[in-house]
């Protein structure tokens, strides 16, 4: 008896509290809500925001630079004025914005992408010791995600409730994940899935989530493994608290 009390409760913490159907019906919410032409153009501005921004810092440390440069220069304070005018002018990194900003609308308006809705850990239920997943509510919750017609990547932009960067390639740091991506992406896609998903909380950028059926699947990108969203939670338990900085 005590033995079977044991198990009941072991099996107890590995239960992840949100039913399946709940999370499936946010999901298709989310989708239904999705106004695609509206997102690209929000996409765009969050961009351009992002790099204007990043243009900001670049001038002020090149000014601080110049500034350091000329504090020991005996020149008069209008001279030392025009000096950093003048610098200014030449090195701005605004022709550089705009050429960025450029490439990137050239890259977003090349095909059509897929949607790509991140889920997120609810950090109250995980402060419980239980694993939740909820669709992100922010002003950008998708990633957009673009492929050839034979299923091969072409472009990447990630948002964090805004722009957050793009890339033509799978931004991974693992030469086993870039290698694996296309196949996986491949495998998935010719399935035919509901929709994509991703969730870098469960384990950074070796996991892509995808629904097919009214089920969720979580494939492994690094070991080419794939597990119903169930099964992922109970095996890796462990490993997403840990991850998620969850003390046992």
């Amino acid at each position: 008896m005590k033995r079977i009390l044991i198990i009941l409760l072991t099996h107890g913490l590995f239960v992840h509290m949100l039913n399946s159907q709940p999370l499936i019906q946010q999901i298709e919410e989310a989708y239904k809500s999705l106004d695609s032409f509206s997102y690209i153009e929000n996409v765009k501005l969050s961009f351009m925001e992002e790099m204007e921004k990043d243009r900001r810092e670049m001038d002020n440390t090149s000014l601080e630079l110049i500034l350091s440069m000329l504090k020991n220069k005996n020149i008069d304070s209008v001279q030392k004025q025009n000096i950093i005018d003048s610098l200014m002018r030449r090195y701005s990194s605004k022709s550089l914005i705009e050429e960025r900003s450029y490439e990137f609308m050239t890259e977003i308006g090349s095909g059509i992408p897929l949607y790509v809705l991140n889920l997120i850990l609810d950090k109250h239920e995980l402060s419980k010791k239980q694993i939740c997943l909820q669709p992100d509510t922010s002003r950008m919750p998708f990633n957009l995600f673009y492929f050839d017609k034979r299923f091969k990547p072409k472009l990447y932009i990630f948002v964090e409730g805004g722009y957050t960067y793009y890339r033509n390639f799978y931004f991974t740091f693992s030469k086993r994940i870039a290698k694996n991506v296309p196949k996986v992406f491949k495998k998935i896609l010719r399935k035919n899935p509901t929709y994509l998903l991703g969730c870098y909380e469960l384990n950074g950028m070796n996991t892509i989530l995808y629904m097919l059926d009214n089920k969720i699947y979580i494939y492994r990108i690094a070991q080419m493994e794939e597990y119903e969203l169930d099964d992922y939670i109970k095996k890796f338990y462990n490993d997403i608290l840990k991850r998620n900085k969850v003390i046992m």
